[in-house]
This record gives C-alpha cells, sequence and structure tokens, in this order.
C-alpha cells in the first residue's frame, strides 16, 4: 500500500523549500496563522501564507484576506503548488493547473497583484515544480529587497521628492540607454532619427547642433516619458480598481517582461477596456521584445519607485513641468530655448481672456487677489448663458500649463457651483472642449499625464469597465500644417502629411530616417502592396511609403473622442472596430481605403518600420476635426524662433505661409521674420471661434518692430479686434531668459 500525506502537507514542504537558503527570512507555522517574517536593514515584514491543497487555491482568497485582515497584514501568500512527490505518491492527484497570488491590502481593499500559474503533465512533474520554486523564491526576495513597511504607497507626491527619485533614474540609467541605443537596433535607430528629424523643426536645425550629443539627450528624455507613461497607467488603474498598484508590481517583479506585455502590446489597462491610453510615440523604443531585456533593472527600478508613492493623495498643479525642468539641464533649455510658462502668467491671461469674452471687455484691475475665485464666476456666467463650457485649446501647448489651469478652475466651478451634469459626463465634455496642440513628443506625453492628473478622479466603472474610455485631446501635430491643406509644397523632412484630394495621405522618407533601402527590402514591400513612391529632396532620390486615408471619415464622427476611438479600433480589430466606434455608415470606397490603410500598416510592422506612423494621422485627422469645431479661448505661450533656424525646405515652408496669410514682413525686414508670426494667424484663422478671445505671448518686437507690421494690420481687421497689448520685458517672467515677452488679446466677433 502507498502511503501518502495529506494534499496540504504536499504544499506546505513546498513553500518551506521555496524559503531555505534565503538569509532574513523565516517560516512561523506554530501559530494562529502561518506567516514568513522578513528582516533587512529597514525592519520586519510580517507576511500571511495560505497553504491550500493543489487545484485549490480559488477557496482559500476569502481565508486569506481574513487573515491579512484580522491580524493587520499588508501583504499574503496564497500557495497550491505541491512538491514532487504528491504526484508519486497521491492517488488521483489533480493536473489542473497549480500555483501563488500575491495579495496587498489597499486602504480597505484587499487585492490579488501578482500571480503565476505552472501545468504539472504526467513526466515534467521535475520541471515545472523547479519552476514554480524559482519564481516564488525570487517573489519573496524582491518583497525583502523592496522594504514594505517604510516604502509602498508611504511616500506623499511632493514635488521634492518626486524630482529627486526620477533624477536618480536618468543618473543611474541614461548611460546605459544610450550603450543600448549606440548598439543601433533598427527599430531604436528608426525611432531615433524620426526625433531627430522632428526636433529640427521643433527647435531649429541650427540650436539643435548646438546642443551637444543627442543621443545622450534622447536617451534622458526615454527616461523621462516612460516614466510618465506608467505613471499615467498607474493613477488610472489606482482610480479604476479603488487602488490597485498591479502595474507597478508587476514592472517590479517581472522587469522587462512586464513592460513589453503592458506598453509594447498595451496590456497596461486592458481589463478595464482601455486600451490605447497613450500613442506609439519614438520613445517607445525601449519597450520593443527585442530591445526590452536590455534594461530590466530600469523597469524594476521604475516600478519600486511608482510603488512608492501614495497616489490617492493630490498631486500639485503641473508638477510634471517642474520635473521636465530638473531632468534636462538648464544650460541645454536655454540653448534650446525652452522656457515654460510661469503659472501666475497663466492664470492671469486666463483671467483676462474670459472676462473680455464673457463681459466685453478687459477687468479694469490688472491683477486680483485670487484669479481662481474670478475664474469660475466668470465660467459660470458663460455656462448659464450658453448651457456649456468655454471651448479652449492651447495650439503650442507644451506641457500644458495654460489647460492644467483652465481645467482646474473647471472643476473647482463643478463642484462649488453644482451644474447638473454627473461625473462621467462631465469628464466627456472636458475631453470634447479643452485640447492642446504641440510638435514635440515629449511635450504631448507630459501634457496628456497632466490632463491625466486632473480628470482622473472624474471617471468611473460600472461592472468592471470604464464608462468612458480617456482618449485625452492632446494632439501632436505641427500647427502650420493646418493651413498647409493640399498645397503642393513639400514640407519632407521626418514625414510629411497634406490633403491631397479627398484623402489625407502620410509620406515617409525612408532613407532619410537611416533605413537602407535597397532592391530587396523595396520588393518586400511592394509585394505587401504598400505603395513606394521616389522624391526627389535636393540632391537625394528619396524612396517614400504612402499611407491613405479618406479625410471624409472626419466629418461622420460624432465627436473628438468617438474619432479617436475609432481609429484606434481599426488598428486593434479591423474595419468592424471602426464601424462599431463611429456609429455611421461607410461608403465601399471608405471601407476599402481603410481596409488598405490597416494593412500597410501591419505589413510595416512586421518589417520593423511602423515607428508611430498611425498615431502620426490619427493627430493629424483629430485636428481636422477641431479646426471644424473652432474654439472659445485660444491660449498660449508660442515659440519664438527665427525662421533661418530651420532646415531651408521647411524655412521656406514657413515663408510660404506667411506670405499666402498677410503677415509677411516687407523686404527690407525679411530677415527677421519670426515663425511665432504665422503661427498667430494661423490659430487666429483656424482656431478661434465667434466669438472667441486669443491671447498669445510672444516677442514684444513684433508689436512695434516693422517685421511685425503686416501681423498688426491681420489682427486688427474685421472680425478682429486688438483688445489689449501686454509688454512684459522688464518684468523677465522666464527664469534666466533675456527676452522680450509680450501678450496681445484679440477678441473675434
Amino acid at each position: 500500500m502507498s502511503l501518502y500525506q495529506a494534499p496540504e502537507a504536499y504544499v506546505r514542504q513546498f513553500i518551506r523549500r521555496v524559503l531555505e537558503g534565503i538569509d532574513g527570512v523565516e517560516l512561523y507555522e506554530e501559530m494562529m496563522v502561518p506567516y514568513i517574517r522578513l528582516r533587512a536593514d529597514y525592519g520586519v515584514e510580517s507576511i500571511v501564507i495560505e497553504a491550500e491543497p493543489p487545484c485549490g487555491r480559488s477557496s482559500g482568497r476569502s481565508q486569506l484576506v481574513e487573515y491579512m485582515r484580522k491580524f493587520n497584514r499588508s501583504f499574503g501568500i496564497l500557495v497550491d503548488v505541491p512538491t514532487e512527490r504528491y504526484y508519486a505518491e497521491y492517488p488521483r492527484p489533480c493536473r489542473d493547473r497549480v500555483g501563488f497570488e500575491l495579495y496587498m491590502r489597499l486602504g480597505e481593499r484587499y487585492e490579488a497583484v501578482d500571480s503565476r500559474e505552472f501545468v504539472v503533465r504526467s513526466g515534467n512533474e521535475a520541471e515545472a515544480i523547479s519552476e514554480a520554486t524559482e519564481e516564488l523564491r525570487r517573489l519573496i526576495k524582491l518583497l525583502k529587497k523592496l522594504q514594505l513597511i517604510g516604502r509602498v504607497a508611504k511616500e506623499p507626491p511632493t514635488p521634492s521628492g518626486i524630482i529627486g527619485r526620477v533624477g536618480k533614474l536618468v543618473e543611474n540609467y541614461s548611460r546605459r540607454l544610450t550603450e543600448v541605443l549606440s548598439g543601433t537596433p533598427e527599430r531604436a535607430r528608426l525611432y531615433f532619427n524620426t526625433w531627430r528629424r522632428s526636433m529640427e523643426l521643433v527647435y531649429g536645425e541650427e540650436v539643435l547642433e548646438g546642443v551637444g550629443r543627442l543621443e545622450d539627450l534622447f536617451a534622458r528624455l526615454t527616461i523621462y516619458v516612460t516614466w510618465l507613461k506608467c505613471l499615467g497607467a498607474t493613477l488610472l488603474e489606482a482610480v479604476l480598481g479603488g487602488g490597485r498598484y498591479t502595474l507597478p508590481m508587476k514592472l517590479y517583479i517581472d522587469g522587462h517582461k512586464a513592460a513589453v506585455d503592458l506598453f509594447w502590446h498595451r496590456k497596461a489597462l486592458a481589463r478595464f477596456n482601455v486600451n490605447y491610453l497613450f500613442e506609439r510615440d519614438e520613445y517607445d523604443w525601449v519597450f520593443d521584445p527585442s530591445i526590452a531585456p536590455q534594461l530590466d533593472g530600469f523597469f524594476r527600478d521604475i516600478g519600486e519607485f511608482l510603488l512608492s508613492i501614495d497616489w490617492s493623495q493630490e498631486v500639485g498643479l503641473d508638477l510634471l513641468k517642474q520635473v521636465y525642468q530638473n531632468i534636462v539641464p538648464r544650460e541645454v533649455r536655454r540653448q534650446l530655448g525652452e522656457f515654460y510658462t510661469p503659472d501666475w502668467v497663466a492664470q492671469l491671461i486666463l483671467w483676462r481672456a474670459l472676462h473680455i469674452l464673457v463681459r466685453g471687455g478687459p477687468p479694469s484691475e490688472w491683477m486680483v487677489g485670487d484669479l481662481v475665485e474670478e475664474v469660475v464666476e466668470l465660467i459660470d456666467e458663460f455656462y448659464r448663458e450658453r448651457g456649456r463650457i468655454p471651448r479652449f485649446v492651447d495650439p503650442t501647448c507644451g506641457s500644458f500649463t495654460f489647460g492644467v489651469h483652465y481645467i482646474s478652475s473647471l472643476l473647482r466651478w463643478y463642484s462649488e457651483r453644482g451644474p447638473s451634469i454627473n461625473a462621467v459626463d462631465f469628464a466627456k465634455q472636458i475631453m470634447e472642449s479643452v485640447v492642446g496642440i504641440d510638435l514635440n513628443p515629449v511635450a504631448v506625453i507630459t501634457a496628456k499625464v497632466n490632463y491625466l492628473l486632473q480628470i482622473h478622479r472624474l471617471l468611473a466603472i460600472y461592472g468592471g469597465y470604464l464608462v468612458t474610455q480617456p482618449i485625452l485631446p492632446i494632439l501632436r501635430v505641427d500647427l502650420l500644417s493646418i493651413h498647409i491643406g493640399g498645397a503642393s509644397r513639400r514640407t519632407l523632412w521626418a514625414y510629411d502629411v497634406r490633403r491631397r484630394g479627398d484623402d489625407v495621405v502620410l509620406r515617409i522618407p525612408l532613407e532619410l530616417l537611416g533605413i537602407e533601402v535597397g532592391e530587396a527590402l523595396l520588393n518586400e514591400l511592394r509585394a505587401s502592396s504598400i505603395p513606394i513612391e521616389e522624391v526627389q529632396i535636393g540632391n537625394l532620390q528619396v524612396h517614400c511609403v504612402h499611407l491613405r486615408i479618406p479625410a471624409s471619415i472626419v466629418d461622420k464622427a460624432r465627436g473628438l473622442v468617438a474619432l479617436a476611438r475609432a481609429f484606434t479600433a481599426l488598428l486593434d480589430s479591423g474595419i468592424q472596430g471602426f464601424k462599431n466606434e463611429i456609429a455611421s455608415e461607410l461608403s465601399q470606397g471608405e471601407v476599402e481605403a481603410l481596409e488598405r490603410f490597416r494593412s500597410t500598416v501591419m505589413a510595416l510592422e512586421e518589417r520593423r518600420l511602423d515607428s508611430i506612423w498611425h498615431s502620426i494621422v490619427l493627430n493629424y485627422l483629430l485636428a481636422q476635426y477641431v479646426t471644424r469645431e473652432k474654439f472659445n479661448l485660444v491660449l498660449g505661450n508660442l515659440p519664438w524662433v527665427n525662421v533661418s533656424k530651420y532646415p531651408e525646405g521647411y524655412s521656406e515652408v514657413i515663408r510660404g505661409i506667411a506670405r499666402e496669410l498677410n503677415v509677411s514682413p516687407p523686404p527690407q525686414a525679411a530677415k527677421k521674420l519670426d515663425i511665432s508670426i504665422p503661427l498667430f494667424a494661423v490659430a487666429l484663422r483656424y482656431l478661434a471661434a465667434s466669438p472667441s478671445v486669443t491671447a498669445l505671448m510672444m516677442p514684444c518686437s513684433v508689436f512695434r518692430g516693422l517685421h511685425g507690421a503686416a501681423w498688426r494690420a491681420y489682427v486688427s481687421s474685421p472680425p478682429h479686434r486688438v483688445v489689449e497689448v501686454w509688454d512684459l520685458e522688464e518684468v523677465k517672467p522666464f527664469e534666466g531668459a533675456e527676452n522680450q515677452p509680450g501678450i496681445v488679446f484679440v477678441l473675434k466677433r
């Protein structure tokens, strides 16, 4: 007769085996509840252990939570993995999945934050149990290292604390990311070259050349953006899951494997039916499955960092602006001309612009004690008259300082004045009405997370799913391209987007992005029905991939959020996913064009040439939509760069737009054309509604110099009227900058 033990005895033996050889870990079984004690320099943490018979974890979950609650434990582990002897000795052993689960106390809730399962087939018992042993042992060691008592969700989200921790990430991993980048994996090279070409349009070619090694700056920004994306998903998960920290815990425990799964495959918030919080951009190269394993420690440290912060506490306004300013050295920011708008300037502009919009003229005082309260009152007046909030856009939004202050004021108005709108509908109204635009990808991600920090508490779940999926309306678009439309000029640099007939066309210049184009690649692309065109750029013959999509779908969208959801669903679920979201009939031609677009994007992905093209087209379509709806408030701080600083082809585009909009300087002052002049004209023409107030910061020299004469005539001609001009040159609002800032307020009737 075979002798055997109770099934759970084999599981307890497995637990003892796991803990053998781990310093500072003791197992206590002769107590009211079994637990393991972790000793480390920080002190002692006890973790409840619940052993269930193999395949019996489901029956032990409520018992484990009860133990955690009764004995005031923050962590518990539920295990149903036996030793190999169970399968040799026990009659009719269960061969379903076994494994373990880690539970964590989050406020008043107890949630599973990690789980592992193993299939034990006949003949592979030793292999499966060995794998389970190593996995649970690794988890225990990581929990010991995490310093549970002093770290998990204990630190407040203070600026100084977060700036210091992000700075530590940069200090520890900048060199490593640069080394990985120098290994020139194909996707990393493509992403870096796309970023470099885009930055030449953001800052100017000459300016960028003076920064130094661009790879070093790219690495620093990649660290910052990666942390930002992890933070954004963690914040939303915390709200939707009632305080869950599963995402940072997965990063901490599984490192690169979790990073790839959560962000490359977009599963971070999949259980809440949120699958596209952030679009693909150049900084996503670190999530590439062929690259991420080289950065395992980086992802684990981000997870540990996010675990340590209590994200249920309020985060200060525009905290991320402060973090960014401490990540990119001041000298580099000075060379790039990056001077973020001070909060008081943004509040001042918002107050005065709203006053002009609502009451027809500027306030008699130049400043008041409580600007936010004044803004709330003006929002309330507008809402009572029109039944909606004022539509707002920042055309060159940066970190979204103006938008953050506007949304913050909207939330205060909602809280204090109690309009009859439920929280979810109010969140929808904000996402349809408050928009940012920028060409810089790091600015776009910063602005999106800033946006989420403001509205995430308005979101709600029902039956485990989001009532409304958040599509954060920060558009990555060159504002000037809104005017370019179907013009024949070629603006190719990193990519080129234009209207051509009834289509939106994106052209991708392969050679300019460092891709070696030979007959083999061309034949592969053509075999996949990817359209290729040869274009002459200067002395170069460049091969361009074409992506087309019918512009008519913009007119069929029921709103900004619906259009974004439909286009992202096209990539994930095909044409049926698009139809489900757009809720409009499509012509056969539209269906065929959308299917061709999707197949082209997928074929590019198979060859690791996908980069960010789906996202670029999406953002251009959204820009087409917002120019149709237009805005009551067009507020922001325009970039100030002489057009001679840009690549020659782009400089000509800027000069051409200035001529077409009749804001070009006279010949004797042509060399003084600043990009802020055509940007202001484009914003006024394409974004400003009737009525609206456009209040944008730009150089004071434009207000009084000869090069600004045509611009001054443009903003003073009906239906426009200049209401106020502010000269802030002596105030010097930008730290460390010797520039000539000014503000002009233009009313459009």
